[in-house]
């Protein structure tokens, strides 16, 4: 569910919890799109309009709030979405997660935040929170 990009749009890009900046597209590729500053961005080291940047497209959307036209994706089955979650349980138990004492606690937490972020994206693909039976039975 990405939404498409024309050269010559307006958009918008940066991380969500940096810094936006306002730009126009000026080359499409396969997983990133160049676009061309159109107004000054930084705090400390100032860039001014005209620098072009390349971009990942998951960092981009449309200036006029507006998005273009998203294909609607796919529904998984449940079946398989729960397969995803039983995985993702087993993987955070303490025996793996900290792979019997031999990963830093650094690493672990890591691991873990990474994990329960992909476990709250399945259960929003779910469209509800599963069962205890759906997920620990077989």
């Amino acid at each position: 569910m990405e939404p498409t990009f024309n050269i010559g749009d307006e958009v918008i890009f940066g991380r969500p919890n940096g810094e936006q900046t306002r730009g126009r597209v000026v080359k499409i590729n396969r997983k990133s799109i160049s676009v061309e500053q159109t107004e000054t961005r930084g705090q400390s080291r100032i860039r001014k309009a005209g620098v072009k940047w390349r971009v990942a497209k998951s960092l981009v959307r449309h200036a006029n709030g507006a998005a273009a036209p998203v294909a609607p994706a796919a529904k998984r089955q449940d079946a398989l979405i729960i397969q995803d979650l039983q995985r993702i349980e087993c993987n955070l138990s303490p025996e793996n997660l900290w792979c019997d004492g031999e990963r830093s606690a650094r690493s672990a937490r890591a691991e873990e935040r990474r994990l329960l972020a992909q476990k709250r994206a399945l259960i929003a693909e779910l469209g509800r929170q599963p069962t205890h039976a759906e997920v620990w039975e077989r």
